[in-house]
């Protein structure tokens, strides 16, 4: 590689992110299931604002568990770079011009991964401005893009980024 080509980032595929998503949302629901949050959240939270699904007591969303996965994401993100999903896939969230994010950029993103991520992924993939970077809509609101920091199979160069294939 040369040495222009070892100072671009790399940006991550699809696939990757998704599983590192998937990895953070079974360690924030486990911590959420084992101090018992949906009890918490009847108690404290009015029950017109926890919509069940019709004919059952599942609950159509949870208003605490979306502020705790904001949190999560929003914190974990600005001051470590990543999340415990993207550190064991060797991912990070880095604004667009390489800097690490800003607590405002990874906030903004984090909307979309916490509460809109299958209306937030399906714009980006679709918005042709998002897809050269493999931006989902609230990563090009926030000016962000996720890179692979460890070492690809196979890259290709697009756009002044090398994009892990």
């Amino acid at each position: 590689m040369s040495g222009s080509q070892a100072d671009t980032p790399i940006l991550a595929n699809w696939g990757r992110r998704f599983i590192a998503w998937f990895i953070d949302y079974l360690i924030v629901n486990s911590l959420l299931a084992y101090f018992n949050l949906e009890s918490l959240e009847t108690k404290l939270i009015p029950q017109f604002l926890l919509p069940k699904l019709p004919g059952s007591d599942i609950s159509i969303w949870s208003p605490l568990s979306v502020l705790i996965f904001f949190l999560y994401w929003t914190l974990s993100e600005w001051y470590v770079g990543r999340s415990i999903g993207q550190l064991l896939l060797n991912l990070r969230l880095v604004e667009a011009g390489g800097r690490n994010a800003s607590l405002r950029s990874a906030a903004v993103q984090s909307i979309g991964k916490s509460l809109l991520l299958p209306l937030d992924c399906l714009i980006g993939w679709i918005y042709s401005p998002c897809r050269p970077l493999r931006q989902r809509l609230f990563n090009r609101l926030s000016r962000t893009i996720v890179i692979y920091i460890g070492k690809p199979m196979h890259t290709e160069a697009k756009n002044g980024y090398l994009r892990e294939a």
